[in-house]
């Protein structure tokens, strides 16, 4: 447990003794005297914790200066002109309605800095994650690395290197008919087909929610055309399935594949290339 979280339970803990004690006490001297002003400090007391957490300890610093300035006016006015004698509980509600707000305002900002963090934590996990989570294959960030990684390989040792994209057309118009949680499953068992498709040394990407891609090194176009073959085949089989369950629905794809050449500079140049090719698939 880290030092803002131990903070953060001792001022629970310390609010929650606190409230208990003010309760407590204002029981037992209510119970006496059935004092109207002594419910009426309750309720601003509980108001002012309320408005501490929500607005911030200066904010409920504030309130509680006005609060005691109004309530201890009122108790000396009556002790001065009327005669009334200023009771112990006066001086309680005096003390503990700023110790209140103190330890909620407190709280507040341990929580707020634990939020803070909590925030930071999950960008840096964005900026981290190289796994698609539907499809359980690398995403777009791993793509543009190994792509570079392959072009460079392929530039050095002159050895081929073939990308490959799929594309489903009529992605938007499955997710409508089928909704969203089936077309991630769809799209969870297209990829399943890929990876029984390819081999182990292939990469393979979730680079749109509409588009997959595979970097083969090694590869020419001729056994890229052989894996693109292996695919559409797993894909009509998958289409079979769904038509014996009476799902409605039929995947359509378009595979490009294109092999790297000299005068492709840069990997997002070479995705690009490869995606003009998509038209001649039919």
């Amino acid at each position: 447990m880290d030092k803002n979280s131990r903070k953060i339970d001792a001022y629970v803990l310390g609010l929650m003794l606190e409230l208990f004690i003010i309760v407590i006490i204002f029981m037992i001297h209510i119970s006496g005297s059935r004092n109207i002003l002594d419910f009426i400090m309750l309720c601003i007391t509980f108001f002012t914790v309320i408005v501490t957490y929500t607005g911030g300890l200066i904010v409920g610093l504030i309130l509680s200066s006005i609060a005691i300035f109004a309530y201890g006016s009122y108790i000396f006015y009556n002790n001065l002109i009327q005669n009334v004698d200023i009771d112990t509980i006066s001086y309680i509600w005096m003390i503990s309605i700023p110790i209140v707000t103190f330890t909620a305002g407190k709280l507040q900002s341990y929580i707020v800095k634990l939020q803070e963090t909590n925030m930071n934590l999950r960008e840096s996990y964005k900026d981290l994650v190289t796994i698609d989570e539907q499809t359980g294959l690398g995403n777009i960030k791993l793509f543009y690395m190994h792509l570079d990684r392959e072009i460079s390989k392929s530039r050095r040792h002159k050895t081929p290197c073939t990308l490959m994209l799929i594309k489903f057309p009529y992605y938007k118009e499955i997710k409508k008919i089928v909704g969203e949680n089936r077309t991630n499953k769809l799209i969870k068992e297209i990829s399943d087909v890929i990876i029984k498709s390819t081999r182990s040394e292939d990469e393979r990407y979730t680079i749109e929610n509409d588009t997959l891609a595979i970097i083969m090194p090694t590869t020419d176009i001729t056994g890229a055309q052989v894996v693109k073959d292996r695919i559409k085949s797993g894909i009509d089989n998958l289409n079979l399935k769904l038509n014996e369950e009476k799902k409605y629905v039929n995947i359509d794809t378009k595979i490009a594949i294109l092999q790297y050449k000299e005068e492709i500079n840069t990997s997002m140049e070479f995705k690009s290339l490869t995606e003009e090719e998509l038209q001649y698939d039919v």
